[in-house]
């Protein structure tokens, strides 16, 4: 492996520049379909799973006008996105935990322009994906090293010789696979992005990153359950949620359910309680026992953390998929971290970058995006308006002083919504919410 050197200015890359992208998430996607329409630039995109439908894809996502619309609009996409879109899955109910009391109620339906409309995610991947050329996604790619490639200096060497100049400073990229392969086929790399998550492979790179932290962990559990096919198996849980989500809180906010109605006919469910990161080992529940039958231990694991609850706010839990549970301790980068690289073109974006909990709803937004602004960046670079390194330098001081701003916001709706204050304060912040557009 090639010894990196300490990031610096490089000097302005001569088109084409050859991207990297790791992660088929929403924001390596969005940057991917961007890029396949800037000239001067290629790019492939790296993804761990094996093909796009190995796993299902979440809950619905509201696509705001001012983010994740603007990087549609930038890819070419609006228009096919808004085909898509659903107004009536704008629709929101929030209820307490006791008697299922609605305490408010939101819908966009109608309006011919909404701020926030809701798409299936497994749709707006699909919509990201037809958007490529069959070729560039390269799947079944799990990443477990990085190596830089010294580039030859293009003006030659500096005593007269026949064989270019090395410089280390302007290291491309090469990838190296779980499977044994790597990029070299398609690189080596310009520009490396590490758009892979949480827990990215890009960021904990010892060799690009100074600091290869892991987030810490927020101090908060989610309990994610699915229900399939829930108008026809449980029509009253249908009718309790409502076309689109359904928050449900109790009195004392110290603990918060969110349900969404999915396109698929699904109604996905992320129960938040403040825990200890090893909570599911220490609160008592016998695990083994939900090999044969999850709902008998679903069961025991509510009566013991939210007995009070009303009957239905139960059962979106309970009733759940047997495949479709699990337990994720949730973790967050503070507001104003910041990373130190060791070499020049590198960068993040999304959840590799500024991970939060899910307490403000704008992560993916956020990922779109910083994939919006990094595709401009890499325009100023083919253009010859800027150097990498100054034009990734700009493009990292944007994006993190726009998630700290975020990360903020969501320290105080954790706050909001966990922390005791009560219902009224958690029914004055979500009107908030719905009555502002995102800065």
């Amino acid at each position: 492996m090639a010894e990196p050197t300490q990031a610096s200015e490089s000097s302005a890359v001569v088109a084409p520049l050859k991207v990297a992208i790791v992660g088929a998430g929403p924001g390596g996607l969005t940057l991917a379909a961007i890029l396949h329409r800037t000239p001067g630039v290629s790019c492939v995109v790296y993804e761990l799973e094996p093909t796009h439908a190995s796993r299902v894809q979440g809950s619905m996502l509201d696509i705001h006008k001012q983010s994740g619309q603007l990087a549609l609009s930038k890819a070419g996409l609006l228009d096919e996105f808004k085909k898509h879109m659903m107004v009536d899955a704008t629709e929101f109910y929030l209820r307490d935990s006791d008697k299922a009391e609605v305490h408010m109620y939101h819908t966009e339906e109608g309006k011919e322009d909404p701020e926030r409309p809701e798409i299936d995610r497994g749709v707006l991947r699909r919509i990201l994906l037809d958007a490529l050329s069959p070729e560039t996604v390269k799947w079944g790619k799990k990443v477990v090293d990085v190596e830089l490639v010294p580039s030859a200096d293009p003006k030659g060497g500096g005593g007269g010789g026949s064989e270019p100049e090395l410089r280390p400073s302007t290291s491309k990229f090469k990838l190296i696979f779980a499977d044994g392969t790597s990029s070299s086929s398609e690189g080596p790399f310009d520009v490396l992005v590490g758009a892979d998550g949480t827990w990215s492979r890009v960021r904990r790179s010892d060799n690009l990153y100074l600091n290869p932290i892991p987030p810490p962990y927020s101090g908060i559990t989610c309990l994610w359950s699915s229900i399939s096919n829930v108008d026809t198996r449980f029509p009253h849980i249908s009718k309790y949620v409502g076309n689109g989500s359904c928050l449900t809180i109790n009195a004392e906010t110290t603990k918060c359910m969110m349900a969404q109605k999915n396109g698929d006919g699904s109604i996905k469910t992320f129960t938040y309680i403040p825990a200890s990161e090893d909570w599911k080992d220490t609160i008592g529940v016998d695990w083994s026992k939900s090999e044969g039958s999850l709902k008998a231990t679903l069961d025991e694991v509510v009566e013991k953390v939210v007995p009070e609850w009303n009957a239905v706010a139960k059962e979106l839990l309970t009733q759940c998929d047997e495949e479709d549970f699990a337990i994720r301790p949730l973790y967050q980068f503070p507001p104003g971290h910041r990373w130190e690289k060791k070499v020049p073109g590198v960068t993040l974006l999304g959840d590799a970058a500024h991970v939060v909990t899910p307490f403000t709803g704008v992560g993916v937004n956020l990922a779109m995006h910083d994939s919006y602004d990094l595709a401009v960046a890499l325009e100023k670079v083919v253009a010859g308006h800027s150097s990498l390194g100054t034009a990734l330098e700009d493009y990292e001081e944007a994006i993190m002083q726009r998630a700290g701003i975020h990360a903020q916001r969501t320290l105080r709706n954790q706050k909001t919504f966990l922390g005791g204050g009560g219902i009224a304060d958690a029914i004055q912040k979500m009107k908030l919410v719905f009555s502002m557009t995102e800065k």
